[in-house]
């Protein structure tokens, strides 16, 4: 079955991520340029989340995951990057709050895909092989690129 593809204004929104590996990194790099606010629930962080938390571009908070989290957020989204157990627990939770949810390490476990985005200016494109070909959606995204790269040039 194919998703249909919804773009959402993200401005403002607050954006819980479960996480703070090298998974968790690559989505939020790619959230960032949409200006949305998001709160990272770890109890470690890689190098470049720690650089984000740093220039204040997230906020972390160094623990490890409970449902309380979800009670006092109320996030818009949340992303399971934590490891299959912990984001198995948070999708049981996100359900039964109401709460959209993407498990990075289950795609059955997802209300949406994470799709490859390109961006220039204005314009994004989201691409998606149904979450079972992530290389075909990165080269596609990539091929996408170069396009928008090309045409913004001339």
């Amino acid at each position: 079955m194919s998703f249909f593809p919804l773009f959402i204004e993200l401005h403002g929104k607050e954006i819980l991520v479960v996480g703070g590996g090298r998974i968790a990194g690559r989505r939020i790099e790619a959230l960032l340029p949409f200006g949305c606010r998001i709160h990272v629930v770890s109890p470690d962080l890689s190098e470049g989340l720690m650089r984000r938390q740093t220039e204040g571009q997230l906020r972390w908070s160094r623990r490890t995951y409970g449902v309380s989290v979800l009670e006092t957020e109320q996030p818009f989204f949340v992303l399971a990057a934590a490891g299959r157990e912990v984001n198995e627990t948070v999708v049981k939770d996100c359900r039964a709050a109401g709460i959209p949810v993407n498990d990075a390490s289950c795609r059955e476990n997802c209300d949406f895909y994470f799709p490859g985005i390109v961006k220039e200016g204005e314009t994004v494109v989201g691409i998606t092989a149904g979450g079972r070909d992530h290389k075909l959606a990165a080269a596609l995204s990539g091929l996408v690129r170069r396009f928008m790269k090309e045409t913004w040039k001339a």
